[in-house]
């Protein structure tokens, strides 16, 4: 079935198809140049695209592993804190008994004192000047009027020596209460250097973490550069890829057309052939010669054979 653009190739002549087929093939040579820049256009690309990707994936792997990193410094901190915070209510309950221990401690405290303020002596001295005083009024021979002024001493005496020897009870009482007390206080430093000890620690942990945040940030905003640049390569890429994809549909399209010319070139050029043969029999039947390009049109053509 002849097609439109078929039927306009047979009406051209040979000259006319000839300037044609050249004009599509000088299309096809530019348009292959192109097409062969533009690859190795992309091949650059692609090139820094693999570099830029590798450097991307890379930092993001180091963002990750920062990411681990806080997880396991932000877990020791926060169980350092934990623990500080159960100490401190340790702590809070030793200085309470403490307090507690005083408040007992200074009320018997008070009571030895109250019995020391009426004894104003050593209970040794009192013994001594008690058994003086008993002996002068039981043995000497003494004026009534000494005798009762002996008596009154001994009763004075017989008083604060029983002061004295309540407040020797009482400060034996308080011995062990001040003992409860020191091991109180040395419980609750042991808490608080245990307390002291877990808050450096956890600011270690605190400040490593800090650290690690400002590394994260750092590297996830490299990244994110690298990133940028990549999507920028892709930009670039693209047109390029829609131009070569294009340039190729050209190329087919020039291809078909340059094959239907150079068909219809060689059917003229075979019709051409055969009506030079006609007209070379027709000369050398009426005139019995033929010249050298009457003979190569014969020839080509099989009309005449030195077999």
């Amino acid at each position: 079935m002849m097609t439109e653009a078929s039927g306009e190739l047979k009406s051209m002549a040979e000259r006319e198809l000839k300037s044609n087929i050249e004009g599509l093939k000088r299309q096809l040579n530019t348009l292959n140049t192109e097409i062969r820049k533009s690859i190795g256009e992309i091949k650059l690309h692609r090139g820094t695209v693999t570099k830029l990707r590798e450097k991307r994936d890379e930092l993001n792997a180091h963002v990750k592993e920062c990411v681990k990193k806080a997880h396991v410094c932000r877990k020791d901190r926060d169980d350092a804190n934990r623990k500080i915070a159960d100490l401190k209510e340790l702590r809070k309950g030793a200085q309470d008994q403490i307090n507690q221990k005083w408040e007992q401690l200074n009320q018997v405290k008070d009571k030895r004192d109250q019995s020391n303020a009426i004894a104003k002596m050593r209970t040794t001295s009192l013994e001594k000047a008690y058994a003086h005083e008993l002996y002068v009024f039981t043995h000497a021979d003494i004026p009534l009027k000494h005798e009762i002024g002996a008596y009154e001493r001994l009763k004075d005496l017989g008083k604060r020596l029983n002061a004295s020897r309540d407040a020797d009870k009482i400060h034996t009482e308080l011995v062990p209460m001040y003992k409860q007390v020191k091991e109180l206080r040395n419980a609750a430093d042991e808490i608080h250097q245990s307390i002291q000890s877990l808050a450096d620690e956890s600011q270690q942990h605190h400040d490593e973490l800090l650290s690690i945040y400002a590394e994260l940030d750092a590297v996830r905003k490299e990244a994110n550069q690298y990133h940028a640049r990549l999507k920028d390569e892709y930009h670039i890429i693209d047109p390029i890829s829609k131009s070569i994809d294009a340039h190729k549909a050209s190329v087919t399209r020039l291809q078909e057309e340059l094959s239907g010319h150079i068909d219809a070139l060689k059917d003229r050029q075979k019709t051409g052939g055969a009506e030079e043969c006609k007209v070379a029999v027709e000369k050398l039947k009426t005139t019995g010669r033929m010249s050298l390009e009457d003979l190569r049109v014969l020839m080509d053509n099989g009309a005449i054979s030195f077999d």
